[in-house]
């Protein structure tokens, strides 16, 4: 007989020996033994959990001279003849290559005839969701209403492709993949059988490179066997596969914790040099972050954690020098890097960039401990500890989250009004963009509208084509269905209804309220209580008058420019965050509605 490669060798005979499936398999046991096996199956999943085998196994369970029954024996004619592929009642077709209506006709006609010499007719449509639109029609009417003593497995990776009508018709059973522990278990038990040596490190080296496929991990088991013989080292098997070796990535986690740009971008020189593939390295990368994650929030014990017994103290060791967010922004970025690296030329330099943003996201300090410094700056600010409270407020978020940007700009409107802007040096400080004006405003809008003045000193708004007395009535029926609303109308400084159109003006000053009344609710709200308040339909819209005074109000406004910088800077807030950020004050100034 010829030479069997290992993934054919120990191919699983019996449900029990299928890894990582006991969903799967515990159902169709049970299903044979009760006599309730359906006539159409679906099983989906990754390449190699386990799909065509679990096929072959259900064949050799409805066809044993035993049987029906879910312990083949692997002895009878039936059994040897469905695991070497000869049997004539089990059809197995490839539906990638005969994927057309031709052939789906061919085989209704084939399952029309009784089981040659089994109980059982088995046919097996691997990759199902290759079929044309054609050929699901035609094979959706056997579907319906299949021959007696036949039953149909569809194998695939994408069972979203699959149409409805023939999902809803079988059973789906979804086969997960495995994980780092059942394939190195595998392994080590194959190994074993195989008279093979092999290291601990050779053996996790290729479990992660299988990414939950247990045939991808027995070819690589092959592959190494054939490169190292029957002594499988780490060193060998990260030499055949192009993966780094674990000092590298201890290095990397080193130049890290240092802040030494030095000893990350020397890396991929070493690697550019030794001609290793720069996005294997990257990957690896990610992976090795994702343990050290894993790590700091479970516990080196983990069984999350893809590594042996040996390594794990190291990665507990290395996961204690990070916290979870910088662990976190590590595993982000990385992961940028790698799709960088995929889709972008020059792998190097994208390489070198990531590796820059890992060095100095570890300056990054904890939101929580930014925030706490704020919040103690505030207690001793003064009268301006309300206004700079929003500043940090927006610096914090901000900071926290996007990675890159070119500055930051934090308002803050104190009493005289003023406007500050602030530019940062640090490269992960980042202007986040405003959100849209909604009428669920934020706590600050709310007490600057209580801080107005009392609705009994203001100046009644002047209306224009529409009387005093029904705008009043407008305003007193959304104060009384909407409280926040009916302080926003307050604002208004003019009402005028032409034809069917009612505008409402806002002064420049007041630009906020009007931006926030643009919203399609807030509109539509008003519109309908206006329209019932006139008895006819009429459209609303927000408006800003005309600005008369922009040159003079400025003016104004920069009269005192270099004491309200003074005061800016003395400030404690002030001074924590530009410390913090390495940046400085470009520009001051009062507010535009200010006098």
């Amino acid at each position: 007989m010829s030479y069997q490669v290992i993934a054919r060798k120990w191919r699983p005979q019996t449900f029990d020996d299928l890894v990582g499936q006991q969903h799967v398999t515990d159902t169709l046991k049970n299903a044979i033994k009760n006599d309730r096996v359906a006539h159409a199956y679906i099983f989906s999943g990754a390449r190699g959990v386990g799909k065509t085998t679990a096929a072959r196994i259900l064949a050799k369970a409805l066809n044993c001279v035993k049987g029906p029954t879910p312990q083949p024996c692997g002895e009878c004619d039936s059994c040897k003849e469905i695991a070497a592929g000869t049997s004539l009642d089990v059809i197995e077709i490839d539906a990638a290559s005969n994927r057309g209506i031709d052939q789906i006709r061919e085989l209704r006609e084939m399952v029309r005839y009784a089981p040659a010499a089994s109980r059982s007719k088995v046919v097996i449509l691997d990759e199902a969701h290759m079929l044309t639109g054609e050929a699901s029609n035609a094979l959706l009417k056997t579907l319906e209403e299949p021959p007696d003593r036949v039953i149909f497995v569809m194998a695939t990776t994408q069972p979203e492709d699959l149409v409805d009508t023939i999902r809803s018709r079988s059973q789906h059973f979804h086969f997960r993949a495995l994980t780092f522990g059942e394939i190195t278990g595998r392994l080590e038990e194959i190994a074993r059988k195989e008279d093979l040596k092999m290291e601990a490190g050779a053996m996790a080296v290729i479990a992660r490179i299988a990414e939950g496929s247990l045939r991808d991990a027995l070819s690589l088991l092959e592959q190494a066997r054939a490169y190292c013989g029957d002594t499988i080292t780490d060193q060998e098997v990260r030499e055949l596969l192009g993966v780094v070796p674990d000092d590298a990535l201890e290095e990397l986690v080193g130049a890290i914790s240092e802040g030494s740009a030095d000893r990350a971008l020397g890396l991929v020189h070493t690697f550019q040099k030794e001609g290793r593939n720069l996005q294997h390295f990257c990957r690896e990368a990610i992976r090795h972050m994702r343990n050290l994650l894993i790590a700091r929030t479970c516990g080196a014990d983990s069984d999350l954690i893809a590594a042996t017994a040996d390594q794990r103290p190291a990665l507990a060791k290395a996961a204690a020098l990070f916290g979870e967010e910088d662990l976190t922004r590590f595993f982000q970025i990385l992961l940028q890097t790698d799709d960088d690296l995929r889709r972008k030329p020059d792998p190097r330099v994208h390489l070198e960039m990531g590796l820059l943003r890992l060095i100095n996201a570890s300056r990054l300090a904890p939101l929580e401990e930014l925030l706490a410094e704020l919040k103690g700056g505030v207690s001793g600010g003064g009268a301006n500890s309300g206004a700079t409270r929003s500043a940090a407020r927006a610096g914090a978020s901000t900071l926290s989250s996007r990675s890159t940007a070119p500055g930051l700009m934090a308002a803050v409107p104190a009493q005289p009004k003023t406007e500050t802007k602030v530019q940062f040096s640090s490269p992960f400080a980042a202007a986040a963009p405003a959100p849209p004006p909604t009428v669920a405003a934020s706590t600050e809008v709310k007490q600057a509208l209580q801080a107005e003045e009392p609705k009994s000193t203001r100046a009644a708004a002047r209306a224009i084509g529409i009387s005093q007395e029904r705008v009043a009535e407008i305003k007193s029926t959304i104060q009384a269905q909407q409280k926040f609303l009916g302080e926003l109308v307050e604002q208004s400084s003019l009402w005028e209804l032409e034809g069917t159109e009612l505008r409402i003006y806002f002064s420049p000053e007041k630009r906020p309220f009007a931006e926030m009344m643009e919203g399609r609710e807030t509109l539509e709200r008003i519109r309908n209580i206006s329209s019932k308040v006139l008895g006819r339909a009429v459209r609303v819209c927000a408006k800003l008058e005309a600005v008369e005074a922009a040159t003079a109000s400025a003016a104004r406004s920069g009269s005192g420019t270099q004491e309200l910088r003074a005061q800016f800077e003395r400030h404690p807030m002030v001074r924590s965050m530009l410390q913090r950020f390495g940046g400085k004050i470009s520009e001051v100034k009062r507010s535009q509605g200010d006098s």
